[in-house]
């Protein structure tokens, strides 16, 4: 991840509570309130039937601190450059009465509980008003402040961090949205050959540079750079006794996987992983004909329990992966503020992908990412070789041809990779639908929610013959499939084939689901929540690039 897609920059992981020997209780991470603007609903003791909005955390008229009937206010200002602000109440309530007023510390609100329309906001000094569906209006204009939150350093009274804005205007918008920050994460899969605890300990950077600089050439040379680092507190002393109780020989053999340059670009580390499933659903993994090794592996695929399932006219081979290890790194986020409003003339204003890492004392970079052990199942094609004809089919040409047309996708973050485009292939939306109607199937016959498991689709192209594949898995602490539940479906996949196949020719939202074909420009064919979209932590491409039509013209 660090040398093949971070231009070798770093990765932290946030430590908890019991990792740095505190309580649980004793807060370790300091942090400001955002918003500081906090809505009284004790309107009992109020001089009225309303509520309170109001700065700060206690009421101006109940006194009320702390109370499970205060809330902070829902509402915030965001724009399309990653800025966010509280929401200007002052500006709200007296821009129509333009009259000046003392009063901005306070306000009544009224109306809680009914159509945003009805939500009226006054000032108590002056009587001026504003409705919350005004402030929703595209009538109205939100000056950005530039202001992000975030990066502002925790103190009781800490300065705004602001910064010039392009966009010169927000939209107001509820704190919940989940468009209000959309992560911009990466995930990779270990993988052979670097795939064991050798391999994971050799790879901390100290070690690797160390290695690579004075290439150790016995035994007794890796144990003085091994001890060297350990006196130059680079590593701990633990680190280099779990290098050193492996033989001479599987050491060299992990330092020279180590060693040799990673692919650098999501797509071609996307192929390699397809590969190495593919290969491990054939010969397993570890390789049943491969050299012995000692070291733990960090996945596992056990080739007895790989299983070939065939539906209709469809051939499949299944493999459980009962150990895996996943890294994810998030590089950025995104705030997708309402996509209608970004016009300003006729040039469409893309949400800015801002950068959350951060430079240390040697300008070196940081991101934060997360390692996480489960399981998973991954499914492609029989024959051996996996290679099938492209799609075809009215559908099928029509996402070829838009895969044709690339100044139709202008914003290129919904791809994996900006350069291949794959997710416009109909081969990569036939493997995607179907990874979607699988998940589904198994969320309602075997008990999974749908949220708790989480997809990888693979494509390669050759020609006008493709291959592809997908890997359903679940990594996260505490999920429901990460404990052996997942791969415990296996024996019984093919009735979840059944049930996808069935369910791909039927929705809920019929005829309009069915009949809204896709075109170049568009995200989607014929599908919805009735029938194939899933829960943002499910779909690696945030519900795109799906159709059921192409896959109901292939179900061969």
């Amino acid at each position: 991840m660090s040398a093949g897609l971070l231009n070798n920059s770093r990765i932290f992981r946030l430590p908890s509570n019991a990792e740095l020997e505190k309580p649980d209780g004793e807060f370790i991470y300091r942090t400001n309130p955002f918003p500081n603007w906090r809505l009284c609903l004790n309107s009992s003791g109020h001089k009225g039937n309303y509520s309170i909005l109001h700065a700060g955390l206690n009421c101006p008229q109940c006194g009320m601190l702390g109370s499970k009937r205060e809330e902070a206010i829902r509402f915030i200002l965001a724009c399309p450059e990653g800025h966010m602000d509280e929401v200007d109440w002052y500006r709200l309530t007296h821009t129509r009465s333009k009259q000046s007023c003392s009063s901005s510390n306070w306000y009544i609100w009224r109306g809680g509980g009914q159509a945003l329309s009805s939500v009226r906001v006054e000032c108590p000094s002056c009587g001026g008003s504003g409705t919350m569906g005004a402030a929703f209006s595209r009538n109205w204009s939100w000056p950005c402040t530039g202001r992000m939150p975030e990066r502002e350093a925790p103190s009781n009274k800490s300065a705004q961090h602001c910064e010039k804005c392009n966009i010169k205007t927000a939209r107001i918008i509820q704190r919940q949205a989940s468009n209000l920050r959309v992560p911009e994460l990466v995930t990779l899969f270990a993988i052979p050959p670097r795939c064991t605890e050798l391999h994971a300990l050799l790879e901390l950077e100290p070690v690797l540079k160390f290695l690579q600089w004075y290439p150790p050439t016995d035994r007794s040379a890796l144990e003085g750079s091994l001890n060297k680092l350990v006196q130059l507190r680079l590593i701990g002393q633990d680190h280099a006794y779990d290098i050193l109780r492996y033989s001479w020989n599987e050491i060299i053999a992990a330092i020279k996987d180590v060693s040799t340059p990673v692919l650098n670009t999501y797509e071609d580390l996307i192929l390699e992983e397809f590969n190495a499933l593919r290969d491990g659903s054939l010969n397993g993994i570890p390789s049943l004909s491969g050299p012995n090794k000692s070291s733990p592996f960090l996945i596992e695929i056990k080739l007895p329990a790989v299983r070939s399932v065939s539906v209709d006219q469809l051939c499949f081979r299944i493999a459980p992966v009962s150990k895996l290890s996943t890294v994810t790194v998030q590089k950025g986020y995104r705030r997708e503020v309402d996509t209608e409003y970004r016009r300003e003339g006729d040039t469409e204003v893309l949400a800015k992908i801002v950068d959350v890492s951060f430079a240390d004392s040697n300008k070196t970079k940081w991101y934060p990412g997360v390692q996480f052990m489960g399981e998973g199942i991954f499914v492609t094609r029989d024959p051996v070789d996996g290679w099938q004809d492209a799609p075809c089919g009215e559908s099928s040409e029509r996402w070829s041809s838009a895969a044709d047309q690339p100044s139709k996708y202008d914003d290129v973050h919904v791809f994996r990779d900006s350069r291949h485009r794959t997710e416009l292939s109909p081969a990569f939306v036939w493997w995607h639908t179907l990874s979607h109607l699988l998940l589904r199937a198994i969320a309602v016959d075997a008990g999974y929610s749908s949220a708790s498991i989480r997809e990888r689709v693979y494509l390669e192209k050759q020609g006008n013959r493709t291959r592809g594949g997908v890997l359903l898995y679940a990594t996260q602490p505490g999920s429901e499939g990460s404990l052996g539940g997942l791969i415990a479906l296996v024996p019984q996949f093919s009735k979840f084939l059944e049930r996808a196949m069935q369910n791909a020719g039927s929705c809920s939202g019929d005829p309009l689901c069915k009949n809204h074909a896709f075109k170049a420009g568009y995200y989607n064919g014929a599908a919805c929540y009735g029938c194939l979209l899933l829960p943002e932590t499910s779909c690696e491409h945030r519900n795109m690039w799906l159709d059921r039509t192409v896959l109901l013209e292939n179900l061969r």
